[in-house]
């Protein structure tokens, strides 16, 4: 179980964009993708996870406010044209839109719309990077 702000954090968002329907396969930051012994999907979504500075919003041992994004990249097989993939890059973007999200005591606030930067081509495969941004505080002790 997670039980720093930035682990309840990671785990919470990922959480929820494990909970999509009809989900892709997930490569998790640190986490042999493909298992051993299997072979790397032609489809799946490659996470990242971007915390950023903490941000002293008062003085004393207040909660303190963490920023940061998660970036969820739809790798996609060349040769497979862009609407499907920007067809899942969508439903990422809804999934996360508006949405709070609670771990442990830390509230996390998508803060803005997520969004899809523009399609990055390598040699066998498309990736669109989805952006998430979030911003949340710390737990009281």
């Amino acid at each position: 179980m997670a039980t720093g702000t930035d682990a309840m954090i990671f785990s919470a968002l990922s959480t929820h964009l494990r909970g999509m329907p009809d989900v892709l396969p997930i490569a998790g930051p640190n986490i042999t993708f493909p298992p051993t012994g299997q072979t790397k999907p032609a489809k799946f979504l490659k996470l990242d996870f971007l915390p950023n500075r903490t941000r002293q919003i008062t003085l004393g041992p207040d909660p303190q406010q963490k920023v940061g994004m998660m970036q969820v990249s739809v790798m996609w097989p060349v040769g497979n044209g862009l609407t499907d993939a920007l067809d899942v890059a969508g439903q990422i973007i809804d999934r996360f839109k508006n949405q709070t999200l609670f771990a442990s005591g830390v509230k996390i606030t998508i803060n803005s719309e997520p969004w899809a930067a523009r399609p990055i081509q390598d040699v066998d495969r498309m990736n669109i990077p989805v952006t998430i941004p979030y911003i949340a505080f710390e737990p009281e002790i």
